[in-house]
């Protein structure tokens, strides 16, 4: 047989097997970074071999977001040749934000609705699997060096995902069926989970926005207002009442306490937060339109930074973190990624679009507290789910606009 022929023959299995190893990307993203890494790779080798880059046109036409997505990281790879930063750190943090290619090579393997469910399938035993490992820490069940913060990986990526698992549950809470009331139990798990065990400050945010937007996108407006209303109430209290809110008030005391303070409060949490980004803006304001390059945060910080200040590889905000790099340009593309989403969101239908609208929103704040593309569990979790979510879009007959 030539291998013209060959290999036409035997690209719909290797989109068969690249379908099913993105399910198992979701599946392992939360628990082994080794996992992800080896599975991105296979994924991008099926993804070239098949020939699907030639299909990248099609895709972007119907999903700015992959558009934003890859200009992104064809920005960040041309700040590398005017990086302060030396060749090898540029081109480290650069390989850093490879999983924004994830949302370009990703869709061809999920256009089968068998793939899209066991995806989403996935996603949920991922899910649970962390909320449950967590529970199995703090009771001793599993050997952990820290009990007191049970969680699989660190405090800020638990509640994160949790937060937004807890945003799924809701909208699945409503479904008929006797997985309704499956759904309501794992979100009171959850919010357990969020609030009284593992004490991540910007999950918590996350959550009660995400839940916000619950009551706006499935009941009508006068529910919503009461609705928000009583969960204010409930949070005020929360906050009042429970010695479990003292991460919160302490980031309230910091807060003020570093802005009340003529040298600034370092030693604390927010306060080398808000440390990090009064010297990001200070670095933005040296070169504002093009940034000091990629990869040059580390070593521009140290140069602005006071002696007595805690050293910084990134500010913990992704809008600063791309801004110092690649400058307003670069942040207006990452603005216009954030954007893409919300206006791709709408083609969708309802259960794709109500998922793409949490993510963005997840995705939004989470880089307000955090370099979320830069973060490697994050920026991989964000690419696959938003390369789900979205992965519907081709069987539009009219693509969405940017």
């Amino acid at each position: 047989m030539p291998f013209k022929k060959l290999f036409f023959k035997s690209q719909p299995l290797i989109i068969d097997i690249g379908g099913y190893l993105a399910i198992l990307l979701i599946l392992t993203l939360p628990f082994s970074t080794a996992l992800t890494v080896v599975l991105s790779i296979a994924l991008a080798f099926l993804w070239v071999s098949s020939a699907q880059f030639m299909t990248l046109p099609m895709f972007i036409k119907q999903n700015p977001v992959i558009l934003f997505a890859v200009l992104l990281f064809l920005y960040l790879a041309l700040g590398v040749i005017y990086s302060t930063a030396a060749p090898v750190n540029a081109f480290s943090t650069l390989s850093k934000y490879r999983e924004l290619l994830l949302l370009a090579i990703l869709p061809p393997f999920f256009q089968s609705e068998f793939i899209r469910h066991w995806a989403w399938n996935a996603f949920i035993i991922a899910s649970i699997v962390t909320l449950l490992g967590s529970y199995a820490i703090h009771f001793g069940m599993i050997d952990y060096m820290q009990p007191e913060d049970p969680s699989i990986k660190n405090r800020i990526t638990h509640s994160l995902l949790i937060a937004f698992f807890a945003f799924f549950c809701m909208h699945k809470s409503l479904q008929e069926g006797k997985y309704g009331k499956l759904y309501i139990a794992l979100l009171v798990l959850c919010i357990h989970n969020l609030f009284f065990l593992v004490s991540g400050r910007t999950g918590q945010l996350i959550f009660l926005l995400l839940m916000l937007l619950f009551y706006i996108q499935r009941f009508s407006a006068k529910k919503a207002v009461l609705l928000i209303t009583a969960t204010f109430a409930l949070l005020f209290l929360f906050i009042t009442c429970s010695d479990r809110a003292n991460r919160i008030n302490e980031g309230f005391s910091q807060t003020q306490n570093y802005l009340h303070s003529e040298t600034g409060e370092t030693n604390t949490s927010m306060g080398q937060r808000l440390t990090f980004w009064k010297h990001s803006l200070a670095l933005i304001a040296e070169k504002p339109w093009l940034g000091h390059g990629t990869g040059s945060y580390p070593v521009e910080y140290s140069r602005v930074a006071a002696k007595a200040d805690i050293a910084s590889n990134n500010p913990h905000n992704e809008y600063l973190m791309i801004t110092v790099q690649i400058g307003i340009l670069g942040l207006l593309l990452f603005l216009a990624f954030l954007f893409s989403q919300y206006q791709c969101s709408l083609k969708l239908l309802n259960e794709y679009q109500w998922f793409a609208q949490g993510v963005l929103v997840a995705l939004a704040i989470n880089s307000l507290f955090n370099s979320t593309i830069l973060d490697f569990t994050e920026g991989h979790w964000f690419s696959a789910i938003i390369a789900l979510c979205f992965s519907t879009l081709p069987f539009k007959t009219k693509p969405c606009s940017a």
